[in-house]
């Protein structure tokens, strides 16, 4: 680390109408780029080629997500960021529909969504699947890092692809997400561990959403991809079940939303129950991030979080509100804008 101490999903087509990517409402024009999932979704739309074309990117392929993790799991196989990109966008589609993750899914079906998801906040058009639009909607704060896919596609390369991977050693690779929204990482854990030679492989997340919950829970099941613990993360005696077992990877999925606010609920009492908990545990693991660096603009004050003070402010600041500026990951300092960067090329 630098550093840093300068301070049952049917046939889709029929089980669904989309809009097939177009969008059917008036365009808006003239908008800056704004910290929204929906924003976020709809740069994706209109970045990729339309659907309607018939023309999938590069780096999208016909396989079902189950076959294309098998394969990134190999570790002869290799990861690039178009394999990433690619997953990452049938993992936002399997997160709504489900059964999707066994499924060849058309990439004009994929895309179609991202459109709805662009939108889901407003009302719907006329030809829309209610029941699609109803889980967007009820999803939709733990489907903001889907929906930005080049982002969601960078945070599983740096969880996937670090340098500090370390080889089997014979006993069970134990990774863990204490702030867990869909589950991404969880799967990327799962990669990361199996292309290091493990074959045993636990991984938990940690979540307290009730409402998405559950599909969180369905789906990283049905990809193999650990368990989910509906425990809340900020209480010490979650984290029981970890006690006595040596931790490689913890990952937080809430530092790689858009614009998330860093607070004692969310981010800070998590971190504090963890390493209270089991911190001695998970004195050699790694970490996403790595590190972060984060303001507050109503007390002017600027923090660095990482390992070495339990991604804890100081104690006068605990109660503020923090925006995260930049993030630690891949061995770098990265600003929060460049989340996501290199993987803009494949959506041209």
């Amino acid at each position: 680390m630098p550093n840093l101490n300068h301070k049952k999903h049917m046939n889709h087509t029929d089980n669904r109408r989309l809009t097939g990517g177009r969008d059917t409402a008036p365009k808006a024009a003239g908008l800056s780029p704004l910290t929204t999932a929906g924003m976020q979704a709809r740069n994706f739309t209109s970045a990729a080629r339309p659907p309607e074309s018939g023309i999938a990117p590069d780096f999208y392929s016909p396989d079902a997500l189950l076959s294309d993790i098998e394969r990134l799991c190999d570790p002869d196989s290799e990861v690039s960021d178009r394999e990433l990109l690619n997953v990452a966008v049938k993992f936002f589609f399997a997160y709504v529909h489900e059964g999707a993750h066994a499924d060849s899914v058309p990439y004009g079906e994929i895309a179609g969504l991202y459109e709805l998801f662009a939108r889901h906040q407003s009302l719907n058009e006329p030809a829309d699947d209610i029941e699609t639009m109803n889980r967007l909607r009820l999803w939709s704060p733990v489907l903001r890092v889907l929906a930005d896919a080049a982002r969601a596609a960078h945070v599983m390369r740096a969880v996937i692809g670090g340098k500090d991977v370390p080889l089997a050693t014979g006993g069970p690779f134990v990774g863990v997400d204490i702030g867990v929204g869909t589950g991404i990482l969880l799967l990327a854990e799962q990669i990361r561990a199996r292309r290091s030679g493990y074959g045993d492989v636990q991984t938990y997340g940690f979540q307290v959403d009730m409402m998405a919950g559950e599909r969180t829970h369905d789906l990283v099941r049905s990809l193999g991809a650990g368990s989910l613990m509906l425990a809340d993360p900020a209480r010490p005696d979650a984290y029981g079940l970890l006690r006595g077992r040596a931790i490689q990877y913890v990952a937080n999925e809430t530092v790689a939303g858009i614009q998330p606010l860093l607070r004692a609920d969310n981010f800070f009492d998590k971190y504090r129950a963890f390493y209270a908990a089991v911190g001695e545990e998970a004195r050699a693991a790694a970490y996403f991030p790595e590190g972060i660096i984060a303001h507050s603009r109503l007390d002017n004050a600027s923090v660095i979080l990482s390992r070495d003070n339990a991604f804890q402010a100081p104690r006068e600041y605990l109660n503020a509100e923090f925006v995260p500026q930049g993030l630690v990951i891949e061995g770098a300092l990265l600003p929060m804008h460049r989340l996501g960067a290199d993987f803009g090329r494949y959506l041209d």
